[in-house]
């Protein structure tokens, strides 16, 4: 294996144009025109929201009048006083057809409940030359004041044929594009198992493969859980056919001890989503809330934690079927 530029994997290789990001068609059809109104990009981190955001702003092409903050370190209301409203007012278009701005705030769920509820007027206030980007990995920390002004785009796969195509372009990518202008070659099934292990987030599975380059073997740590996953997880505990042996397997075989608390925050809010969108038990998931409050306060103090685990699911069943 050849070494690789100084300049690390995931940020040698972020894209710098529509064409090189790696999307669900569903998000690409919305911009084929640019940038058409304002947008909420939410989803799981690593899935391009950022990337994409700062193509269609013009910050690679500079043919664009735009502002770009991360909202992460301007979190005051000031912020919107100051250095969103000059911009607005002040920052002179540039000699193209168009006479629209743009803004770009990047981790908008960091910034301030009186951020939040001031950045409504805002949109309202300069919705004639002016298009906001926002991204967030926490939707639900968004008012719903922006979201009702302001249509939402969500980054993650919403199903498995999305997730089977997002892996497919995620691995043409590495294996056509990015592996051979590094002049390396890895095994197929060894960039396979990257994927999978670091899906959806593209930058962690750089990350990874940039480690397995440099050691030529896998790391221990997961990033997340695939869609089949978490159907499968969801379904059985609905199923009656499932005994404890194969529910046993199953969270050990996929979590292990090490990631309980992936399992938890999975039984959390997505599996109350997925409940309320499937009709299941929906009365019943008040006590699945209490249980799952219960016991992950438990998880850094238990000495076994897939009995803890096993507990909880096993609760969860006893109050769902």
């Amino acid at each position: 294996m050849s070494s690789v530029n100084q300049l690390l994997l995931w940020e040698k290789w972020r894209p710098k144009s529509i064409e090189d990001i790696v999307l669900l068609p569903r998000i690409r059809n919305h911009f084929e025109n640019g940038i058409t109104s304002n947008f909420i990009f939410y989803g799981h981190y690593g899935t391009g929201k950022t990337s994409l955001a700062r193509i269609l702003i013009g910050k690679y092409t500079k043919d664009k009048p735009f502002l770009e903050l991360n909202s992460s370190l301007f979190t005051s209301i000031d912020v919107l006083r100051t250095q969103i409203e000059d911009f607005c007012k002040y920052t002179p278009m540039m000699d193209t057809d168009s006479d629209i701005k743009y803004i770009f705030l990047d981790e908008f769920e960091r910034v301030s409940s009186q951020f939040q509820d001031a950045f409504k007027a805002f949109i309202e206030k300069y919705n004639r030359n002016v298009r906001f980007i926002i991204t967030t990995n926490h939707i639900n920390k968004i008012s719903e004041g922006i979201k009702s002004r302001i249509p939402q785009i969500n980054f993650d796969c919403v199903d498995v044929e999305e997730e089977r195509f997002l892996k497919q372009e995620i691995f043409k990518r590495i294996k056509n594009v990015i592996l051979p202008q590094e002049n390396i070659t890895i095994p197929k099934e060894n960039l396979i198992a990257i994927i999978t292990k670091k899906f959806p987030d593209f930058r962690s599975i750089m990350v990874e493969l940039q480690s397995f380059i440099s050691t030529g073997s896998l790391s221990k740590e997961y990033s997340g859980v695939s869609n089949k996953v978490k159907l499968e997880l969801f379904e059985m505990l609905y199923d009656k056919s499932y005994d404890y042996e194969k529910l046993w397997h199953f969270i050990n075989n996929i979590f292990g001890a090490e990631r309980i608390d992936v399992l938890f925050k999975l039984l959390g809010k997505t599996f109350v989503n997925w409940s309320i969108e499937n009709g299941k038990n929906i009365d019943k998931l008040f006590i699945c809330n209490y249980i799952l409050s219960d016991y992950s306060s438990k998880l850094d103090s238990v000495s076994d934690p897939l009995i803890l685990a096993m507990t909880v699911i096993g609760k969860y069943r006893d109050t769902l079927i």
